[in-house]
């Protein structure tokens, strides 16, 4: 059980996540130099591919860790299926470089070449960074950047879909409509379309040439003079079409996109139960480590105690903790109710922990007047049994 405790604070320890972090991120430099060498069929050195080869023992020493921490669920998560699949891609890669290297030919470089285009799946281990943004809370921007990507990829595929499907239905009317008087166009002034012959005119030759030409104008914003200026200037009624596409497209289409994909990540952020815990526990602690400097603020005796007297010169003197208590509607005649309450050993003194806790609560929820009504009501009872 001890080992498996030990196990476990391993795997999902902050030291141990950040040094892989790190491995990932050498790891897909090396890769990127491996990606330009090839590209030039230049050989790597002999250093970046046994580096590489230590960055691939480092993710297979990981496993075992992982499994012997979490069991068999472990293989619940694909992101440890898609290590398996890296790992298990990388030491295919090894072997047959092994291979060829013994037998001195060349029959396994083709396939040797075809692994090491696999080797970029271990940039797919980026997505392990998020571990290390979820412990980080000064790359809070940076990991809503890549929660939102990771999130939403479903929604951009469908967008991406939803996209393609209104921009054919707007080439099909281009290759339609269009295309016949661009040709008469060509035919009666054939400088027109000099510059950009014959690309002109084969943009609205066929269904997926006008799909590019909607994708280069409209949505990239290149060359928009070039065929729809001149077709307007000799044919107006062309500029439903051309107009049509680019108000459907760029002010409908792709601000739809926007919404769905901001409105999914809301709706994916809220139901994040973990990191929603995981932001609680850190706004809690801030906010205690704030109220213990109030506290060591209105302490001026340095006893560790604080009497009514301290929390009413606070409220007139110190403008944060005026703040919090305006915060929580509390005025100074309710701070005789507000120390009887936090006060709960009746000792007539606050310590660090009796004023931090409760306050740091109070404030989030809008309840203070409830909770005054509450304690008077519990006071009156325990005075009339006290009576009875």
């Amino acid at each position: 059980m001890l080992y498996h405790q030990r196990g476990f604070a391993l795997a999902a320890g902050n030291y141990t996540a950040n040094f892989l972090a790190l491995v990932v991120v050498f790891d897909s430099y090396l890769t990127a130099i491996d990606i330009d060498n090839r590209a030039l069929h230049i050989p790597t050195s002999p250093v970046v591919l046994t580096f590489s080869d230590l960055c691939l023992c480092l993710y297979t020493c990981e496993l075992p860790i992982l499994f012997f921490a979490k069991g068999k669920r472990l293989l619940k998560d694909w992101m440890v299926i898609l290590d398996i699949v890296i790992i298990m891609c990388g030491y295919a890669e090894v072997v047959i470089h092994i291979v060829d290297n013994s037998s001195g030919g060349t029959d396994g470089d083709d396939l040797l070449d075809k692994f090491s285009v696999l080797r970029m799946l271990r940039l797919a281990r980026i997505v392990r960074l998020m571990q290390l943004l979820r412990r980080t809370r000064s790359l809070k921007e940076l990991q809503k950047l890549v929660t939102m990507l990771a999130t939403c990829f479903k929604a951009l595929l469908w967008s991406f879909l939803f996209c393609f499907v209104v921009m054919t239905i707007w080439a099909m009317l281009i290759v339609e409509l269009v295309h016949p008087l661009l040709m008469e166009i060509d035919q009666q002034n054939p400088e027109i379309f000099q510059d950009c012959a014959p690309q002109c005119l084969r943009a609205t030759r066929s269904v997926m040439d006008a799909n590019l030409l909607l994708f280069k104008t409209v949505i990239a914003g290149d060359s928009w003079g070039l065929i729809a200026v001149p077709v307007i200037q000799q044919h107006p009624l062309t500029a439903v079409i051309f107009m049509g596409s680019l108000m459907t497209l760029v002010f409908g289409v792709l601000n739809i996109i926007v919404a769905v994909v901001v409105d999914t990540f809301a709706e994916v952020r809220e139901s994040d139960v973990m990191n929603l815990a995981q932001e609680l526990d850190h706004n809690l602690k801030k906010d205690r480590k704030f109220l213990q400097k109030i506290f060591n603020r209105l302490d001026k005796k340095g006893d560790g105690e604080l009497t009514l007297q301290d929390l009413m010169d606070g409220a007139r003197q110190d403008p944060e903790f005026q703040s919090r208590l305006r915060v929580m509607d509390i005025d100074e005649v309710d701070l005789q109710q507000l120390f009887d309450m936090i006060d709960a050993d009746g000792s007539g003194a606050i310590e660090a922990q009796e004023f931090i806790a409760p306050l740091s609560r109070w404030v989030h929820e809008s309840k203070t007047a409830p909770r005054f009504i509450k304690y008077n009501m519990m006071q009156a009872l325990n005075m009339q049994e006290d009576f009875s």
